[in-house]
């Protein structure tokens, strides 16, 4: 490849399900890899391009200059900085959610540095000089549990924990791989079916984890007005311990079983963001608020994460595409992908 340009391309071994399950990431590093299968232009929104640039990003093996003479390793880093949606949400937001995090507790500097250094380590422990073992990513699901039992707060909507920046990068590289994973297996099998409208799959940056954020906002509505309502009565001159375990707790616990999403994203709110706006306001902040927790906090990419591993350990339909767990899907078990793009073409699209 001419060094004013890139080509990555590597394969997934995948396990047959409903849809494929990946199970193992090979990376091409040699040019000899692709006469087999001959690069080709990215896909429209780039997710094949992405997720070859994300990996390298991760995997110190393959991102070595030594290891990789002939790759513009500057390039890939550049395409995926600039090109990747999710990377430039996550700055764009941050504004806002620093705000946020200012007016609350702060989670314990040293359970986020150990936190760190411990999902680093076991990360990198998954590195092997041909990519990565798909297997192995559930062991991050096992520290992140840990973390957030350790924090008592739960990770959605989760605006007081703040990680290193270096850690973030590393956080929105693995996030960035695992989600155009799970794009190019859609691509692939929507690229063999017959109708799109009825058959395809679909991937979503929002709704695959967060379904239906208006109706947890109307939700968070009436919890909001609930907790109002009861304050006075449990905590102020009403107070009256009949009303509080007769009423008030019953009802707070009906509201924490039923609509925990919206109770969530109320509590994890500091007070004055909460009551410090009108009711339109309010709701029209609750339903951004959510959007700014998944796409510009830490805790909001260690939740999506998450959720792509337990994609690949599970079967991605057991978790993203339950319409379809029970097609019989028959494709061959290795999926080959190779793209390029030249450097002048890059600057055209990052422009």
């Amino acid at each position: 490849m001419k060094r004013d340009g890139i080509r990555l391309g590597y394969h997934l071994s995948m396990e047959k399900g409903s849809t494929f399950r990946p199970t193992a990431f090979h990376f091409w590093k040699e040019p000899q890899h692709f006469e087999k299968t001959p690069p080709h232009a990215p896909s429209q929104y780039m997710s094949d391009m992405l997720l070859g640039a994300s990996f390298l990003k991760l995997n110190s093996y393959c991102a070595s200059p030594l290891a990789m003479p002939h790759m513009n390793h500057n390039l890939a880093h550049d395409i995926w900085s600039e090109c990747e949606p999710h990377r430039g949400l996550f700055y764009s937001s941050q504004k806002r959610v620093q705000a946020l995090n200012k007016e609350l507790r702060p989670t314990s500097p040293e359970k986020i540095k150990k936190f760190e250094a411990e999902f680093t380590k076991k990360l990198e422990s998954f590195q092997k000089p041909w990519g990565f073992d798909l297997t192995d990513f559930p062991e991050l699901v096992l520290l992140i549990e840990e973390f957030e039992t350790s924090t008592g707060s739960p990770l959605i909507y989760n605006f007081k924990t703040q990680f290193s920046k270096n850690f973030e990068e590393k956080l929105l590289a693995l996030d960035s791989f695992l989600f155009h994973l799970r794009s190019v297996v859609a691509l692939d099998y929507n690229a063999h079916i017959q109708e799109h409208a009825f058959e395809g799959l679909k991937v979503d940056s929002v709704q695959d984890y967060l379904p239906r954020a208006d109706y947890v906002v109307r939700d968070a509505l009436l919890y909001h007005q609930f907790k109002k309502w009861s304050k006075p009565w449990a905590q102020g001159p009403k107070s009256d311990v009949r009303v509080e375990k007769l009423f008030i707790d019953p009802m707070t616990q009906a509201f924490k079983k039923h609509v925990h999403n919206a109770c969530f994203l109320i509590d994890q709110l500091p007070e004055s963001f909460v009551s410090g706006l009108g009711p339109q306001e309010l709701e029209e902040a609750l339903y951004l608020v959510q959007m700014d927790w998944l796409m510009g906090t830490g805790s909001g990419l260690l939740f999506k994460i998450r959720e792509e591993i337990y994609g690949l350990e599970h079967g991605y339909e057991k978790v993203f595409w339950h319409e379809h767990q029970d097609r019989d899907w028959s494709q061959p078990t290795q999926l080959r992908i190779s793209c390029e793009m030249s450097e002048s073409s890059f600057r055209k699209k990052a422009a």
